[in-house]
């Protein structure tokens, strides 16, 4: 579905970020993006939806290099369930949500009976249709990531990117959504690429994890295969102790404080 090649970019002409960057995304995948803050993970996104130009190498979608692609066809294919979104308009969830129809709209269009079915699925999908009525600065940050992936979901993708879907959620939030998500990947047939900042999340819902170290892919594969010891204390400068689940026996990671070690 998604084929990254020698892909260099970064900021104002300058600053290089992702340098020489190559993966590929299969239909039905969902992979998670790790690595430490300053990294590069927000900026491989942007250059994924066109934010950022491509320097060096390309991206295909579909065989395609994305930078024939219109940003409104583009659109139609790959939504993105942004980090952090302001919203100083008091729309309500449904006229928010309505928004995720726009990239199928011609300019003027009028909505159709269809894009209200699209809408209401997307809002009945993710549990938000009691919350339909209320306007978007009244809810609760749980509700709103809610909101935003039926926004997304609206658009009919293909693909969904999640930038830190979890951020700023509790822990009971945060399993709630990534639950939903994993449920629609499933439902949908929707292919995920999600930057997570949770090790222990990102090795119970990602099939594959591709972990950055300065712009650069350091590893690459299955949860079992990046989240080592020895990859997480070169990586990340940090000890940690891993070990399986002992529901999902899927590896999980244990922090060794300057406590522990007897340094403070």
């Amino acid at each position: 579905m998604l084929e990254v090649f020698n892909l260099t970019c970064g900021y104002n002409g300058r600053k290089e970020v992702i340098k020489d960057v190559s993966f590929h995304v299969r239909r039905g995948d969902f992979i998670g993006i790790i690595g430490p803050n300053g990294s590069g993970k927000t900026t491989l996104f942007r250059a994924l939806t066109k934010i950022l130009p491509i320097w060096q190498g390309e991206i295909l979608y579909e065989g395609e290099d994305i930078r024939k692609i219109s940003s409104k066809e583009l659109a139609k294919k790959v939504a993105v369930l942004p980090q952090i979104l302001e919203i100083t308009f008091p729309f309500t969830v449904s006229e928010f949500v309505m928004m995720g129809r726009f990239p199928h709209l011609e300019r003027f269009e009028k909505v159709k009976e269809g894009d209200l079915e699209v809408v209401r699925r997307a809002i009945e999908s993710t549990d938000t249709l009691s919350l339909r009525d209320r306007k978007i600065g009244e809810l609760s940050g749980g509700e709103r990531q809610r909101v935003l992936l039926a926004q997304a979901l609206a658009q009919q993708p293909e693909l969904l990117l999640l930038d830190e879907p979890t951020t700023h959620l509790d822990i009971s939030h945060q399993v709630d959504i990534l639950d939903m998500v994993k449920r629609l990947s499933l439902e949908k047939d929707l292919t995920i690429i999600s930057i997570l900042h949770d090790l222990n999340l990102a090795s119970e819902y990602c099939k594959r994890l591709i972990l950055l170290k300065e712009g650069k892919i350091f590893k690459e594969g299955t949860p079992g295969d990046v989240l080592t010891c020895q990859d997480i204390k070169e990586v990340y400068n940090t000890v940690v102790v891993v070990d399986k689940s002992p529901i999902s026996f899927k590896p999980h990671l244990f922090l060794y404080s300057k406590w522990d070690k007897g340094e403070i």
